[in-house]
């Protein structure tokens, strides 16, 4: 496999929750550095992180908050469990400009931009909105994607739905969703259909769950506070 770096794709529009869900707080943490630890503990060979916003102007509002420092060229640098994390941020557009509304191509962007910034890599990606995910999860992932090597490895939900943004894409992957989007198919789930992607059922459903607009993220509260 080609080398795995970890993702966190944080550039959706987070209209139907109205808030940033990357900046929810969960235990008091932040859902975006939360996950990036997540991430990280599974993918430890990798020294930076990576982390996928919609434009420049997002990045404004992880700077100076809980133990967040800022160096230049887009690079955060985060406290891990005392240890310092760098985290690199990389942009729907490669400027970090605003994206046209007009040409928003979804989730398919971020996935993008982790292919400009490295197209030989191989990416342990995680959406923004998992609360429940664990290490655990990820590890059961890459294990999976180490024996299949399928060009897609990701998690399928109880209704039989593929989850590409909790995945692993590889280079191939990732090429076959440029080409789709150049053609006008935007969602990275047809990419697992047409690839014949390998998926697996988690051990633990609550890792799938999913906190898509403000009714979900308050029964995960509740979900948390009982366990």
């Amino acid at each position: 496999m080609a080398s795995l770096k970890p993702l966190l794709l944080a550039g959706g529009r987070s209209s139907r929750m109205g808030t940033r869900k990357e900046l929810l707080r969960i235990d008091n943490e932040p859902m975006y550095k939360r996950l990036i630890s997540v991430l990280h503990a599974a993918c430890p060979e990798s020294d930076t992180a990576y982390l996928s916003l919609r434009d420049r102007s997002s990045a404004q509002a992880l700077y100076g908050n809980d133990n967040v420092g800022c160096s230049p060229n887009d690079v955060l640098k985060l406290n891990v469990g005392g240890s310092a994390l760098t985290v690199r941020l990389i942009y729907d557009n490669d400027d970090g400009s605003p994206r046209d509304e007009d040409a928003d191509i979804g989730p398919a962007a971020g996935l993008l931009s982790a292919r400009r910034q490295d197209s030989s890599a191989t990416w342990l990606v995680v959406a923004c909105d998992y609360p429940f995910l664990t290490t655990a999860a990820l590890r059961s992932l890459r294990g999976e994607s180490e024996s299949s090597r399928a060009p897609v490895t990701c998690f399928s939900n109880t209704e039989g739905f593929n989850e590409p943004l909790l995945a692993i894409w590889t280079p191939d992957a990732l090429r076959y969703l440029q080409k789709n989007v150049e053609q006008g198919i935007l969602g990275p789930s047809a990419v697992v259909k047409r690839l014949h992607g390998r998926t697996l059922r988690p051990e633990n459903e609550q890792w799938l769950f999913n906190a898509n607009d403000w009714k979900e993220w308050q029964r995960a509260l509740d979900i948390k506070r009982i366990n």
